[in-house]
């Protein structure tokens, strides 16, 4: 049941993927490699039954590829001058549009890489017991990406934002909420 939750939450990785294809991100290599990279840690730590990288880089890697991501998009904010009153004042702004996609592809890619741990200790201790401060942190982690799910959800229904980026965003909730289902259970 639990590789099942995982693999599935492949498809609408794979899918949120295809949106920032279609989307204006779609020059952005750093879109690109944070979506890649994700679509490539979850690939080798639950589709082969060995992984090549070992699930705590592939969580370096997504940690470090989100905050790449947001920092960016910051220095991007800053090298502005006089557009910050406009972005504040309009929702559907195509800046802000571009900050809130950004702040959520790196909350994305950090939640990922905390999953493809907790899934890989998982795996790794089918028989076995978590010490106490484990279960609390797969816990925290499980909650985290949860309220994650939620947050993108509403984002995906309420925001003016353009087609593709509403899927983006509902496709990351489900991935990241399908991953994290099994460590709440």
């Amino acid at each position: 049941m639990i590789e099942t939750m995982h693999l599935g939450s492949m498809l609408p990785a794979t899918l949120g993927a295809c949106c920032v294809a279609g989307s204006a991100d779609r020059r952005s290599p750093l879109a690109w490699f944070g979506m890649l990279a994700m679509l490539a840690a979850m690939a080798d730590t639950m589709l082969l039954p060995h992984p090549v990288v070992a699930p705590v880089v592939w969580a370096a890697l997504l940690v470090a590829t989100g905050v790449a991501t947001a920092m960016a998009q910051r220095l991007r904010r800053v090298g502005r001058s006089g557009a910050e009153g406009a972005d504040s004042a309009h929702g559907a702004h195509p800046a802000h549009r571009a900050r809130t996609m950004a702040l959520h592809r790196a909350l994305q890619a950090i939640l990922m890489g905390g999953l493809i741990v907790a899934a890989g200790a998982h795996h790794g201790a089918a028989g076995g017991g978590h010490s106490a401060h484990g279960v609390n942190m797969v816990a925290a982690l499980g909650l985290a990406a949860l309220a994650f799910a939620v947050a993108s959800g509403l984002l995906a229904l309420r925001r003016p934002l353009p087609r593709l980026l509403r899927a983006e965003a509902s496709l990351g909730a489900a991935s990241v909420a399908l991953m994290s289902l099994p460590l709440l259970v």
